[in-house]
């Protein structure tokens, strides 16, 4: 089974690097979300589907933030090879939500010098975020009938709602909390990560 990794916003392929390494004995794949000529939430969703329906191998897909949230939509598409979903840090539903809208205004508001020097486009964060403030993905979470891990840092309160929310919505989905764990699990604690997945991937053989 192949493991087909999404980053979250202001992050690269290369962030699931560690986790990658601590997973070697399962292939895998870290796509780039915005790849130069992707600038928009929708075009890297739609681009990413063409790519996953030319899959040929069963594949799990694992998400975090943004990522999540597309592994998540895509779960709803066709997609005959997709087995199951991991999905970290993932919102449910941001309309109305006061810290991403506070997110949103502060990248607005920041200087392009400060994006630059982390290697980030504030032009791509502020049109996806713009993006994304209507997202909703409550009705779909309710449909999706793959079995998915949910993984959520203690301390990414913003989140831990949203995760919880989840899992009470999606029918067979489990939630794993991650101690002392921020947002960016991937980069943070690559090695709980790793474990906690590889022990999910485990159980998807039995089944």
């Amino acid at each position: 089974m192949k493991l087909i990794f999404l980053h979250g916003l202001g992050q690269s392929a290369d962030s699931w690097k560690e986790v990658q390494d601590l997973l070697a004995d399962y292939p895998s794949e870290a796509i780039e979300l915005f790849p130069t000529g992707v600038g928009t939430y929708q075009e890297a969703k739609e681009c990413i589907y063409q790519h996953l329906s030319e899959e040929t191998e069963p594949f799990v897909l694992v998400g975090l933030s943004l990522g999540a949230a597309l592994a998540l939509e895509l779960s709803s598409y066709d997609l005959p090879n997709l087995q199951a979903l991991v999905l970290s840090g993932c919102p449910l539903k941001l309309a109305g939500n006061i810290p991403f809208y506070i997110q949103s205004l502060i990248f607005k508001l920041l200087p392009k010098r400060i994006f630059e020097k982390q290697g980030a486009d504030k032009s791509l964060l502020v049109g996806v975020s713009e993006e994304l403030k209507t997202l909703d993905l409550r009705e779909i979470a309710k449909n999706c009938s793959y079995p998915t891990l949910l993984i959520c840092g203690s301390q990414d309160k913003p989140n831990l709602k949203s995760m919880k929310g989840l899992q009470q919505l999606i029918p067979n989905s489990q939630i794993q909390i991650i101690l002392d764990g921020p947002h960016v699990l991937n980069r943070a604690k690559p090695k709980e990560f790793a474990e906690i997945t590889r022990s999910f991937l485990e159980l998807l053989k039995q089944v």
